[in-house]
């Protein structure tokens, strides 16, 4: 099976709590890439970097067995953030931004599983109807995140209160609190997932927040509670989320088995306590965990 990745390659310089810097390839590109690697999909990735890209993350992905749409370097600078974990939340400062991704690129090709994920303003909302409305296209699922950026004179990440992206005819959508609130104005909760699985028929529809992982399907609502743990570096754990969903309903046809492959892979990236893109388990330690979150399964109809 073959699952393509659209999104910017990213270089992220990760500040911890404790004030110490450490610099890592990242972005869905590589989160969402690589995981979608250990669940035996040949993994393409659309996506641009410039010439300052060091060579070691592009060996280290094709090392993972990771497919490029092309090795033409973008005239413009790799994408790169400043993210320092806080407390309680994170500070992101856009210190360079890479080319869009065009139409062009994707044309004709055939993919079992795409999974769509801007950082930042590299996937025109032209690209996304382009893709959900393409016939034959296979399982699309977006994570509108880089939608709902915007950023300030200091070039530091500031979130957008609302946005209109078109999601019509996409397959599933992984959604945090801010997300459903900027696509449903300001609405929340069991509401709020409502509101978007009504306004705009996506199937699946997956929300986190803290440590509960919820998926909307027809008229049922599923839910996991994932314990707390203490982890030096949250970034990429959304990427890890939304691949490990799409991998497995693409395979198993099961949402509650994907529900708990999505629960089960975070809970084996925190358990790494690894910084960057070294958090990313193993297939083994991904199953093991979605088994046991199997039986424990909640739902409720609405």
């Amino acid at each position: 099976m073959r699952a393509s990745i659209l999104s910017n390659l990213v270089v992220d310089e990760i500040v911890s709590r404790n004030n110490i810097s450490s610099q890592s390839l990242g972005g869905p590109a590589a989160y969402c890439g690589i995981t979608a690697r250990k669940f035996g999909f040949d993994t393409t990735l659309f996506t641009h970097f410039g010439k300052d890209l060091d060579s070691k993350y592009l060996e280290y992905l094709k090392k993972h067995g990771i497919i490029f749409n092309s090795f033409k370097h973008s005239e413009l600078p790799t994408t790169r953030f400043v993210l320092r974990n806080l407390e309680n939340d994170r500070e992101l400062t856009l210190n360079s931004n890479c080319s869009a991704i065009e139409i062009e690129e994707i044309k004709n090709v055939k993919s079992d599983c795409w999974i769509i994920s801007p950082v930042f303003e590299e996937v025109s909302v032209e690209l996304l109807r382009y893709l959900a409305t393409t016939s034959e296209k296979g399982f699309v699922m977006l994570d509108p995140q880089g939608y709902t950026r915007a950023i300030d004179s200091a070039r530091k990440i500031s979130l957008r209160k609302k946005i209109d992206v078109p999601l019509n005819d996409l397959n599933g959508i992984k959604l945090d609190s801010h997300e459903i609130s900027c696509l449903t104005n300001g609405l929340s909760g069991k509401e709020g997932l409502q509101k978007i699985r009504s306004k705009y028929g996506i199937d699946y529809v997956i929300y986190t927040q803290d440590q509960n992982i919820h998926l909307l399907q027809d008229e049922r609502l599923y839910w996991l509670n994932v314990p707390k743990i203490d982890s030096p570096d949250s970034t990429g754990l959304g990427d890890i989320i939304t691949a490990s969903f799409a991998c497995t309903i693409v395979k198993e046809k099961d949402p509650i088995w994907a529900l708990c492959f999505a629960a089960g892979a975070l809970t084996s990236a925190l358990q790494t306590r690894e910084i960057g893109i070294e958090k990313i388990p193993s297939k083994s330690a991904i199953e093991e965990n979605a088994t046991y979150y199997y039986n424990i399964m909640n739902y409720d109809t609405i």
